[in-house]
C-alpha cells in the first residue's frame, strides 16, 4: 500500500514470506517442466528403439524365410511372436527326439542360413538371444527314455541345436553385445500351444501343429540413454 502525505510518498514494507514462497513455487515449476521434458525425450527414444527392434526382427525373419525358400526348405514365420517355426513332422517321428535323416538336411540348411543372415552388418549386435524351443502336444508320454513331455521337448531342442552347431561351428561363436552366446535351448512341453491357428489343440490336426521346434528371436533391449551420453 502506498500512502501519499503532501509531497512525500511512503511505501509499506513488502511481505518477505510471500515473496519467498512465490520464488520457491516458480523454481519448483521450472524443475518440474525440465524433468517432464527430459522424461518425454527419453520415452520417445525408448519407443523408437523398441519400434526399430521389432522392424529389424521382422526383417531377419523374412530374410531367413526367403533364403530357406530359395534352398527348397519351407518354414513358417510368426512376426507377431518373433518366431520361425518348424513342424515336428519335418524333424521327428512321433514321441522321438532324434532328428530324422530328411530332417537333418533341413536343419543343416537352417544353420547355414542363420549364420549367413546373422553375420550381416545390418543385424550384427542387434539380437540378444535366439531360443531353440521344443514343444509337444497335450498327450502325456511315458516310456523308458522320456518320463514326461518336458523331457521330450527339451531333448528335441538340444538335439536340433547340436545338429546346427555340428554343421555350422560358427554359430557357437556368435555373441550378443554383452559377450554372451547367442543361442540357447529350452523345452515347454505342451504349455505353449499355438492359439492363433485354425485347429482345436485337442484335435489331431491341432496336436500335430503343436508338436514343433520354434526358433525365437529376442532383440537387445533399449539402451540406457544416460550411459550413452557419458
Amino acid at each position: 500500500m502506498i500512502r501519499k502525505r503532501g509531497k512525500k510518498t511512503i511505501s509499506a514494507p513488502h511481505d518477505a514470506f510471500t515473496v519467498s514462497i512465490s520464488d520457491l513455487m516458480a523454481g519448483l515449476l521450472s524443475i518440474f517442466i525440465l524433468a517432464l521434458t527430459y522424461f518425454m525425450l527419453n520415452l520417445n527414444q525408448v519407443t523408437q528403439q523398441y519400434t526399430g527392434n521389432t522392424e529389424k526382427r521382422n526383417q531377419i525373419l523374412q530374410n531367413v524365410q526367403t533364403k530357406m525358400d530359395e534352398r527348397g526348405v519351407k518354414v513358417t514365420i510368426d512376426v507377431k511372436q518373433g518366431v520361425l517355426r518348424i513342424p515336428e513332422s519335418v524333424l521327428f517321428a512321433q514321441g522321438d527326439a532324434d532328428v530324422k535323416a530328411e530332417g537333418q538336411q533341413e536343419v543343416f540348411v537352417l544353420s547355414q542360413v542363420l549364420y549367413e543372415v546373422l553375420s550381416e552388418a545390418d543385424y550384427r549386435d542387434s539380437v540378444e538371444t535366439i531360443f531353440i524351443e521344443g514343444h509337444t502336444d497335450d498327450v502325456p508320454i511315458e516310456n523308458d527314455r522320456f518320463h514326461s513331455n518336458w523331457e521330450l521337448s527339451t531333448q528335441r531342442a538340444i538335439n536340433t541345436w547340436n545338429l546346427m552347431r555340428l554343421d555350422q561351428p560358427g554359430l557357437d561363436y556368435l555373441a550378443n553385445p554383452n559377450g554372451q552366446p547367442l543361442f540357447s535351448c529350452s523345452g515347454y512341453a505342451e504349455t505353449r500351444p499355438i492359439t492363433d491357428d485354425a485347429y482345436d489343440e485337442s484335435s489331431e490336426e491341432g496336436r500335430q501343429a503343436n508338436r514343433r521346434i520354434d526358433i525365437r528371436f529376442a532383440m537387445m533391449p533399449p539402451s540406457d540413454s544416460s550411459k550413452i551420453d557419458n
